[in-house]
């Protein structure tokens, strides 16, 4: 047999319990079902803990036991297509909100995707943020066609449950609070700002603010589009007010001068 078939068996048998490769291994000094469930387990073992580390208040919302069950329901239902371990658990809130038991409790799900979205804001790569004395400094026939570039690290998502408060307990060490959900989704705002992942809920005047300058909306269009939750003559200070937001909270990296739409 080839090297590379004798491999292809064993990752087989990692992945999906196949037991041909067991007529492989010599049996003299320990039978080989042993030997291989070694690695069969320790395989688990490793995704288990990788989704331990990405998910720490979804397992304090669960509890060890049942979060160790579920996590090894999605490992075999996942196999793994990334040469990197801390991309696996992506699919760990789709697989809470469409697989029974656990998508009757939704919950688990909103708190799963909203722990990921925090691994993508740490991940995120690094950018300077623009200091207030920089906007200050530009003349004022330049701010109507001025475009914002947003920091790379920040995420928008939409919640119903407490999942926030649960995070942020998890984090301090204190007893996740009970789980309540909201009539209407609530957006949030999930950055990185230095090496601290942040996060904060906005109104919804603020998220359509994020969305629309993330996609290359300029001063001009900002106020105008405000205009929807405010008169018209007051468009305008209220985008200076959210820019000067999001400058203290360093999620404006660079400015241009793109006219927009």
């Amino acid at each position: 047999m080839s090297l590379a078939r004798l491999q292809r068996e064993f990752q087989r048998y990692v992945l999906e319990g196949s037991t041909t490769v067991a007529e492989r291994i010599d049996d003299r000094n320990a039978d080989p079902q042993r030997r291989l469930r070694i690695y069969y387990d320790a395989y688990r073992l490793r995704l288990i803990e990788a989704l331990s580390t990405d998910y720490e208040a979804l397992r304090t919302l669960m509890g060890p036991d049942d979060f160790d069950a579920t996590c090894r329901a999605y490992v075999e239902a996942t196999p793994s297509v990334h040469r990197n371990v801390r991309w696996y658990g992506e699919g760990l809130p789709a697989f809470l909100e469409r697989t029974a038991p656990w998508a009757q409790r939704p919950e688990l799900h909103e708190l799963a995707r909203f722990e990921w979205t925090i691994t993508l804001a740490f991940d995120a790569k690094d950018a300077d943020a623009v200091a207030f004395e920089e906007l200050s400094r530009l003349p004022p026939a330049a701010w109507p066609a001025l475009g914002f570039v947003l920091h790379p690290s920040l995420q928008l998502i939409e919640l119903r449950s407490n999942a926030p408060a649960l995070r942020k307990a998890s984090d301090a060490g204190e007893p996740l609070p009970a789980t309540t959900f909201a009539e209407a989704s609530i957006p949030w705002l999930i950055w990185r700002k230095d090496l601290v992942v942040c996060f904060r809920s906005l109104s919804m005047p603020e998220q359509w603010a994020l969305h629309a300058i993330a996609q290359g909306a300029n001063f001009t269009a900002l106020c105008e589009g405000l205009c929807e939750w405010h008169p018209a003559e007051e468009a305008a200070p209220h985008a200076a007010q959210l820019l000067r937001r999001w400058v203290d909270d360093e999620l404006i990296v660079d400015v241009t001068a793109d006219e927009g739409e």
